[in-house]
């Protein structure tokens, strides 16, 4: 994700600090996750880091990208088509708590941060779970004045406490 000619490029030195990043974000927290850090496990230049991204926050953006994209196909993963919504439900909660659970406690930050796009402010895994919900009242497995956004808002409270 470095910067060519103002045009974002991707290259190993990137991925390695996001890698690094993701490790120390969900192990030890946002807090532990420094530019200072960063370099000294990396053995680089402070230039190396502001070189590839604006910032901390940047970085934390991008590890929080990688969670909720690294749950979002572990879940989608153990989802089935000739099994009701419920038995896929189970799937998804059961492989959800154990990403979770594997990735640490601080893997909740990371999850809550909201995503700006242009159609305004959004959690991806709220999304998901509410196209779950959806697909659920599709199938009359759910009942259909159930609240999606409420629903999937309750279910991700309590899968991160």
């Amino acid at each position: 994700m470095a910067f060519s000619k103002g045009k974002r490029i991707e290259d190993e030195t990137s991925k390695r600090i996001v890698d690094l990043a993701v490790n120390i974000g969900c192990k030890e927290g946002p807090d532990a996750l420094t530019v200072t850090r960063i370099c000294k496990e990396l053995n680089c230049d402070r230039r190396v880091i502001y070189n590839r991204f604006r910032d901390l926050d940047e970085i934390n953006l991008l590890v929080a990208n990688r969670c909720n994209q690294e749950l979002i196909a572990k879940a989608k993963s153990v989802m089935k088509e000739d099994v009701s919504f419920y038995d896929n439900f189970k799937a998804w909660m059961q492989e959800a708590l154990t990403y979770i659970y594997e990735r640490n406690a601080y893997f909740q930050y990371y999850t809550a941060l909201y995503r700006v796009t242009e159609e305004g402010v959004r959690n991806e895994i709220l999304q998901y779970l509410e196209e779950f919900i959806e697909e659920g009242k599709r199938r009359e497995d759910v009942r259909s004045d159930t609240d999606s956004r409420e629903a999937a808002e309750s279910i991700w409270l309590l899968i991160t406490g």
